[in-house]
């Protein structure tokens, strides 16, 4: 409640001591934090990052802000999770240089994150800012939503695709401290060794086109199946020599039930058969090129060495697969013609 104390001397109301310390406060709160707005990127680039690479980007941006800004206040923390769930926090700097990188398990995720505050002449206190960038394997379509609508990249969870690596916010007052620092992280990212692992360019243009492959994997082979099969049902209905549906007797009659059971459960089956292997095609394609980011850790040089040999193992089982496909798909062309010709 207020506390109104009457004048003695002008009978006017007085302000209580603790509105005047409210009102100083509204003062200063509005003197000091002014409304920050915010800045987010991602970079597509397949690249792989290292230690140093991380040691460089915080050189960069310490030279930024030391060089053409008067700062008055500095923290850098980084994070790291690991694929094991484990997460290393680092409070500043020289704790992540210190740190002997031993570990057996590969890095998921590194977000380094700077709090600084700039003087800027419009405000009379200093003015924070924040940038921020993650390191990952990828973001999820969904984690790109979240990027894109609510500009927060720091609470994303397990990374599972290589489409982003790299991932960055800036929270500025002055606008062009902000595209100063994104700038920053895009010089850094052009700079990194870039994964050149050669991979098969026919396999690249079937990733491209997954959906449309596992699509052909599935239904074309089927359809073939289903054409050869309808020309020998043919073929044997022909083979009886009868004109009319009375004219069969039960014995011929049987062989058509027989045979007509017989190629329906065959095209089951093998619709039931192609699907499994239209997906595993297309997961095949989809996993194909990927590559690992980070080169830090114990873990992270294995994992590379693994989704290496993986891409093989994929690449070679995709081609095999495809060669069976046409060789299978051909036949039944061949075959059902031949049938055809000679009937």
């Amino acid at each position: 409640m207020k506390s109104d104390i009457i004048d003695s001397k002008g009978g006017e109301l007085a302000v209580s001591q603790e509105e005047k310390e409210l009102a100083l406060f509204r003062s200063m709160y509005y003197q000091m934090n002014a409304k920050p707005d915010s800045m987010s990127k991602v970079y597509n680039e397949k690249v792989v990052i290292t230690r140093e690479d991380i040691i460089e980007i915080n050189k960069r941006v310490n030279e930024k802000i030391r060089m053409h800004y008067q700062d008055d206040g500095y923290i850098a923390t980084v994070t790291v999770s690991l694929n094991n769930r484990k997460v290393i926090n680092f409070q500043c700097w020289e704790e992540f240089i210190s740190y002997e990188w031993s570990e057996a398990n590969c890095i998921n995720s590194i977000i380094l994150k700077w709090n600084f505050n700039i003087r800027m002449p419009q405000y009379e206190y200093p003015q924070a800012h924040v940038l921020m960038v993650k390191l990952s394997n990828g973001l999820r379509p969904e984690e790109m939503l979240n990027l894109i609508f609510s500009g927060k990249i720091e609470d994303f969870e397990e990374i599972e695709t290589d489409a982003f690596p790299v991932a960055a916010r800036v929270d500025f007052i002055e606008p062009i401290l902000g595209d100063e620092l994104l700038n920053i992280v895009a010089d850094w990212v052009s700079g990194l060794k870039e994964n050149n692992e050669r991979k098969n360019k026919l396999v690249l243009i079937m990733r491209k086109y997954r959906k449309r492959v596992a699509q052909y994997f599935n239904y074309f082979a089927f359809i073939m199946s289903m054409f050869l099969g309808a020309v020998i049902f043919n073929q044997i209905v022909k083979g009886f020599g009868v004109n009319k549906i009375n004219e069969y007797t039960t014995e011929q009659f049987l062989i058509i039930f027989n045979a007509l059971l017989i190629f329906a459960s065959i095209l089951f089956v093998m619709f039931r058969s192609l699907g499994g292997v239209a997906h595993g095609v297309y997961t095949y394609l989809s996993e194909y090129g990927q590559v690992f980011t980070f080169s830090i850790t114990k873990g992270d040089q294995k994992r590379q060495e693994e989704m290496h040999n993986r891409n093989k193992e994929n690449a070679r089982r995709i081609i095999v697969r495809t060669i069976f496909s046409l060789i299978f798909n051909v036949a039944c062309g061949i075959i059902a013609t031949v049938l055809v010709t000679k009937w």
